[in-house]
């Protein structure tokens, strides 16, 4: 690398530091222009491009990085960040394999999420106990493992690594709302509403949240509560089906027929299917991730 394209990546780095993106911009692709096979300038451009939202653009390229400096790791590892980063984990999988004697935590992490989509426990599992065998401690590793668990409905190995996780990272929506699952599919409705609280502390416009705590209300009897955080779970989410169902359960319930039927007529005028506890856990939890990874 000669010192004008270490001058040069500077500068563009001091453009980003002054918010200048498209004055960055045309100095990487000055750069790329006069030294296709500098993987630096390609990196930075791309983080540019994905910072923008402009991720064929990125995908592009990287690519063409790529071509041009075949099997540089640092380059791989972008592109399968970015199709890992946009949900498509059908390109990231070869990608970040051919990373996975890199022994980087993030690659083995990203891989044991695409084995978990696909129902390989076995694969995801291993990729975990590479990370953790070096760090037990490493960010996000107990949570995943304890993810894993849950999906394969191991609900008390599930809660020992969540808890272990959130103990080291109190703050995690998306592990807490594992944890808050599991208790509830085991049955200790208690723990799971006072997690499922706890998420909403967390996040107050998170609805899933507020409908969990009304549904575990009411299974629990309090039906007074039920009604406060359903019906606040509705004004977040009028359309949700899980919701009008619930409340329409809780109003035949306690003998408030008329606000029932309302409810119930209007699911069957939309149509709308009601998934069981497991679906809604499941959909909410996808949904969750997605939202967080972006």
């Amino acid at each position: 690398m000669g010192l004008s394209v270490k001058v040069l990546l500077d500068e563009a780095v001091g453009f980003l530091g002054d918010e200048k993106p498209l004055h960055a911009i045309q100095i990487l692709r000055r750069i790329i222009s006069n030294d296709p096979e500098y993987p630096e300038a390609y990196l930075k451009l791309a983080e540019i491009y994905i910072g923008l939202r402009k991720y064929e653009a990125a995908e592009k390229l990287l690519t063409e990085g790529l071509s041009n400096v075949p099997g540089d790791h640092k380059l791989v590892y972008a592109l399968g960040s970015l199709y890992y980063n946009i949900g498509q984990l059908e390109r990231a999988l070869p990608l970040l394999k051919m990373l996975s004697s890199w022994r980087n935590p993030s690659v083995h992490l990203a891989l044991a999420t695409i084995f978990l989509e696909q129902d390989d426990f076995r694969a995801a599992t291993a990729e975990v106990k590479h990370v953790l065998r070096a760090d037990a401690k490493y960010p996000d590793a107990n949570g995943m493992m304890g993810r894993i668990y849950l999906k394969q409905k191991l609900f008390p190995s599930a809660i020992k690594y969540l808890k272990r996780e959130l103990s080291m990272n109190e703050s995690s929506v998306e592990f807490r709302l594992d944890l808050a699952t599991a208790f509830y599919m085991l049955g200790d409705l208690r723990s799971a509403l006072e997690e499922f609280t706890l998420l909403i502390d967390t996040d107050p416009d998170f609805y899933p949240g507020w409908l969990m705590c009304g549904k575990i209300l009411f299974e629990l009897g309090k039906t007074d509560e039920s009604e406060f955080y359903l019906e606040r779970a509705l004004t977040l989410n009028p359309k949700s089906a899980e919701v009008k169902q619930t409340l329409a359960n809780l109003y035949n319930t306690i003998g408030e027929v008329e606000k029932a039927r309302e409810h119930f007529d209007e699911l069957a005028e939309s149509n709308a299917i009601v998934e069981d506890d497991t679906e809604t856990l499941e959909r909410i939890s996808r949904i969750n991730r997605k939202r967080r990874r972006h």
